[in-house]
């Protein structure tokens, strides 16, 4: 039996009550270490934040698997269960660690209940605002317990959020060509936030180069139901929730044209 949207939201605001927002500010250094890369951070907050979240969940959704950003990182092999069978959680316990480490106040959680390789129902809860987004698939999304204001677009050359440094070398010199010439944009640290700035239409697109679910599952199933996309720029392929992978993704708010934007990105 899926579950109850809100109760989920409520859940997550719980967890983040007591597991991350004491933390914020207040943070030992012992408690903070390195995961792929020196910007790659895992925080004692990250692994309690997953620990309370599994608990929660599974009890709002008893049987479904669970896929964890840090449950991952101790074992990748989880991740690839996502495209089959199955009721999952797809979890990110504490997205823009290096914000959160930094104090920079943008950070959050970001959860998935996924179906048989398609995502139902999708939450990210900022953290510091204390709001949450919560989409379900074919009934809309609601923001802080409201219907999201989209703003339209307004910016030409459309402007955004980029993060490319997973790309190849091919990939990542093409595209900063491209972004110079034809786009405007600004390092994006927290997915959360980049999809909420989406959402919100105050960014016109994101585009990504590590393409982990917890990152993109609900910001996808979120743009979707508001008319936006999220498509692999190499093919054009929504996104589905999958595997991690290395490859550059385009996110478009809603009311912007993904192919205007790819086009603009992918002109030689």
């Amino acid at each position: 039996m899926r579950p109850d949207a809100f109760r989920v939201a409520q859940a997550i605001a719980d967890v983040t009550a007591a597991e991350i927002a004491p933390h914020f500010g207040k943070l030992e250094k012992e408690a903070v270490r390195h995961k792929s890369s020196a910007t790659d951070l895992v925080t004692r907050v990250d692994e309690a934040a997953e620990a309370a979240l599994k608990k929660a969940l599974s009890a709002l959704a008893p049987g479904a698997g669970f896929v964890g950003e840090e449950a991952a990182a101790a074992d990748p092999s989880i991740v690839a269960a996502l495209s089959g069978e199955g009721a999952f959680w797809i979890v990110d316990p504490l997205d823009g660690t290096r914000n959160f480490v930094n104090g920079v106040a943008e950070f959050g959680t970001i959860v998935a209940y996924v179906e048989n390789g398609a995502t139902l129902i999708g939450w990210i809860y900022a953290a510091p605002e204390r709001k949450c987004a919560v989409a379900v698939k074919g009934e809309g999304v609601r923001w802080d317990g409201g219907t999201p204001v989209v703003a339209p677009r307004s910016n030409d050359p459309p402007m955004g959020l980029r993060s490319m440094g997973w790309l190849t070398p091919q990939w990542r010199d093409r595209l900063a060509l491209a972004l110079g010439k034809n786009l405007a944009s600004r390092p994006g640290r927290c997915s959360a936030y980049a999809y909420l700035k989406l959402m919100t239409g105050e960014v016109d697109f994101k585009l990504s180069s590590r393409i982990h679910p917890w990152d993109h599952a609900a910001g996808a199933l979120i743009l979707a139901e508001l008319g936006g996309r999220a498509a692999f720029l190499e093919n054009g392929e929504t996104y589905s929730p999958r595997d991690s992978i290395d490859a550059p993704l385009l996110a478009t708010a809603p009311g912007r044209d993904w192919a205007e934007v790819s086009g603009r990105l992918l002109e030689l």
